[in-house]
């Protein structure tokens, strides 16, 4: 499979993003949850996308997105039937789980196999719905208002809805990932310097700026409903921009480089974390009991440290199960 332009410091920015995801799911303090996380990383792989031939299109999201999901389904569906069996009758396991993937889901709900999975599945349902979008020779701007309106409509009608393979939690996502799509080249090439040093600091100053106002904006008002998810749509598009920006400039900094590794195998780490954390919550909690924030940085350390290991080994062994060679020709 001929591999893509890597771009470095979106590779940092990635790294920093599903690690922020791995240090989400333990204890963390408050920050942690500030929700740009999950719509910047849409964003990043919107960038990428590419609108090939239907048939091409779906070898490639099949390579690419199907069976890395499904391969990381079957590993933890394993590790809960192992982890099952330690303490209980393997015969009292609810072996019927497996079938969870094809049940209806809404809002925040998860996959009981692998719940942070939902990040691909999101991923399938956006590149499939921008791509019919892009093969409706809409123009830029429809994609970009019609991506919009999607998001809304998410937000505001369809996010407590039952609906299958997460649609219901994907879709307030779209607009990120469609914006990542239809602007990211080009916040790329005025970041990289091609129209000069100032416009590019006028780039980051600009998203500095906007995330601040509307931080203000969110603070100091009562908005409705509507009004709030615009300005929210706003901040975070900000904050991405911001960041962006600062990675641009930042990246190369030695204690940084770690963020590379993780966001070039970002999938890796999206599927495999939760059950090395989960190992090591479990023995936390056993020594010390629940552990709080200080507890949970231990864990994302010792999370992110054995990911190192287990990514190598994956990336050697079963680059086809991964995405990272094709396993249909």
């Amino acid at each position: 499979m001929a591999q893509k332009k890597r771009i470095d410091y979106i590779d940092y920015l990635k790294g920093l993003t599903i690690l922020w995801v791995v240090w989400y799911h333990t204890s963390h303090p408050e920050f942690v949850d500030y929700p740009p996380t999950m719509p910047m990383f849409f964003f990043l792989s919107g960038i990428f996308f590419k609108p090939y031939p239907l048939l091409e299109f779906i070898k490639k999201k099949i390579n690419t997105l199907l069976i890395p999901f499904a391969f990381f389904y079957v590993v933890y569906y394993i590790y809960l039937i192992l982890q099952w069996s330690i303490h209980n009758p393997l015969s009292s396991f609810d072996f019927s789980c497996f079938w969870g993937i094809f049940r209806l889901y809404k809002s925040t709900e998860s996959f009981p196999v692998n719940p942070p999975l939902w990040f691909i599945c999101a991923l399938i349902n956006q590149q499939f719905l921008i791509y019919f979008l892009v093969k409706a020779n809409l123009k830029r701007v429809a994609i970009g208002i019609s991506a919009l309106l999607i998001s809304l409509f998410g937000v505001f009608y369809f996010y407590d809805v039952k609906a299958p393979f997460m649609i219901s939690r994907c879709m307030p996502y779209f607009i990120f990932y469609s914006m990542g799509y239809l602007t990211g080249r080009h916040i790329l090439s005025l970041i990289d310097v091609e129209h000069g040093i100032k416009t590019s600091r006028q780039l980051g100053l600009c998203g500095l700026t906007v995330f601040i106002l509307c931080w203000f904006i969110k603070s100091a008002y009562n908005l409705n409903h509507f009004l709030g998810a615009l300005v929210s749509y706003a901040e975070i598009f900000a904050f991405i921009l911001l960041m962006i920006y600062l990675l641009k400039y930042s990246y190369k900094l030695p204690f940084l480089r770690f963020l590379h590794f993780y966001g070039v195998n970002s999938y890796i780490v999206l599927g495999m974390h939760e059950i090395i954390l989960t190992i090591y919550l479990i023995c936390y909690t056993n020594l010390f009991g629940q552990p709080g924030v200080s507890g949970g940085i231990i864990i994302l350390i010792l999370t992110t440290s054995t990911l190192w290991p287990v990514i190598q080994i994956l990336n050697k062994l079963c680059p086809q199960l991964i995405g990272k060679n094709e396993l249909w020709k």
